[in-house]
């Protein structure tokens, strides 16, 4: 094992456990957002626009703004999903998925056509300020220090979703709707604060990896990473603590699957292959938890 891929394994374990994060909380609400992908997306696409259009600004301001941003973005497509479940009684599974798959193409078009770097031949916006890059702490790969942002946001949310009055009470709506009812929650504003911390974290996964990882939004970067990360979420039964070993597994999996792919000349996609076989042995009821 190379210190490059088992940096490029860490690293992409992180954004999966940011990610993993938002499906977790989307879990605990008992509304499944799958909408990770175009969501990481927004808020990647946000995070190099203003980082490209206000690069005269400070560096911990415009971090911040870009940021911030990218959370509130990609919170707000998710929060469209829950207004919609609670106004027009819409499926939040299947708003959330539609959303994401409308999301994606305009980003796409807008990536192609006026945002697009004429600097190169990519299909990307042009490339971050070398100021506002995260280092690497494991050359040539690119881990960088959002992976100790990451184990701290996971701790965070243990702490919230178990240790809170907010989280105690989302984990009771989560399991039964009705009986949260009758015991006066909330019930809009656990829904959409929720659905804006599941969208937000995606969005932030999304921002951290142009920062650390990329450093331009180019069209697919997010391919698998949304996916990847729910299945982390669900591996680890939305526990945020666990949600650490999970991505872990799901990291290495990914990137030692592609190094496999890359040099035996493997023509098919071995990323989507062992998702969707990790998926199906997930869905298998002799995995579940016996209650």
């Amino acid at each position: 094992m190379t210190p490059y891929y088992f940096g490029m394994a860490l690293n992409l374990s992180s954004l999966y456990m940011i990610a993993g994060l938002g499906a977790a909380v989307s879990i605990k609400s008992g509304a499944l957002n799958l909408g990770g992908e175009g969501q990481i997306y927004l808020g990647g696409f946000t995070t190099a626009l203003i980082l490209v259009k206000l690069a005269e600004l400070p560096v911990p301001l415009a971090m911040m703004l870009s940021l911030i941003t990218a959370f509130l973005a990609s919170g707000f497509l998710a929060l469209l999903s829950a207004l919609l479940q609670h106004y027009r009684k819409a499926d939040f599974l299947f708003t959330s998925y539609i959303a994401s798959a409308a999301t994606i193409p305009f980003i796409d078009g807008l990536i192609s056509g006026p945002f697009r770097s004429h600097s190169n031949n990519l299909l990307a916006t042009p490339f971050i300020e070398q100021k506002f890059r995260f280092p690497s702490i494991l050359k040539p790969s690119s881990l960088n220090p959002s992976i100790f942002l990451a184990l701290l946001l996971c701790c965070g949310f243990f702490f919230l979703l178990y240790r809170t009055a907010w989280g105690r009470k989302l984990c009771i709506y989560g399991i039964s709707p009705r009986f949260a009812e009758f015991s006066t929650y909330n019930i809009k504003r656990l829904s959409f604060s929720a659905a804006i911390i599941s969208g937000g974290m995606h969005g932030l996964c999304g921002a951290l990896a142009i920062c650390g990882t990329y450093f331009t939004c180019h069209q697919g970067f997010y391919s698998g990473m949304g996916w990847n990360a729910f299945s982390a979420s669900l591996i680890a039964y939305s526990n945020p603590l666990f949600i650490i070993p999970s991505s872990l597994f799901m990291g290495f999996i990914t990137t030692f699957s592609n190094k496999y792919a890359l040099y035996h000349n493997f023509g098919f996609d071995m990323d989507s292959l062992i998702q969707a076989l990790i998926l199906l042995l997930i869905s298998f009821p002799i995995f579940k938890k016996r209650g």
